[in-house]
């Protein structure tokens, strides 16, 4: 069976850590709880790739899109927001029509994010990234932004 080194140095950083999560790397969207997952029920209609040409297309329509590590594409499809008086409480802006109420909870065992390499540098190890305590739930169906 395959396997590979896993650097874990950061371990000690991200078990010590105050609630917001300090992430040397910069590429990771952090929340106020830290890391963070996100459950949405049902499905997103989102693009498959962004567009090669646009021109002509509709400009907050392109900002949509974005390049990491000059690898991945990524598409923003939403706004979140903290509620300053509970912050339990989530609201997930879908575009401009659309709004989601969520709960955060704390995951029952925290996950490990590792970074693995890309396949330019197969032999740089895996690195631990950061641990995710926090998930963010919306079980409701959208509500209609008035």
């Amino acid at each position: 069976m395959p396997s590979t080194p896993i650097d874990y140095k950061d371990i000690h950083r991200a078990l010590n850590a105050s609630s917001v999560a300090s992430n040397s790397d910069g590429c990771i969207i952090s929340t106020p709880f830290g890391l963070s997952l996100l459950e949405i029920q049902g499905e997103l209609n989102l693009p498959e790739s962004a567009p090669t040409d646009t021109e002509g297309l509709d400009p907050d329509y392109v900002r949509n899109f974005a390049k990491v590590d000059d690898i991945y594409e990524a598409v923003k499809f939403g706004r979140l927001e903290f509620d300053e008086k509970d912050p339990q409480k989530a609201v997930l802006f879908i575009g401009k029509s659309q709004r989601l109420l969520g709960s955060v909870v704390t995951l029952k065992d925290p996950l490990g994010v590792l970074r693995v390499p890309t396949g330019d540098n197969p032999t740089q190890n895996m690195k631990f990234v950061d641990l995710v305590y926090k998930k963010i739930i919306f079980k409701q169906r959208p509500l209609p932004i008035m």
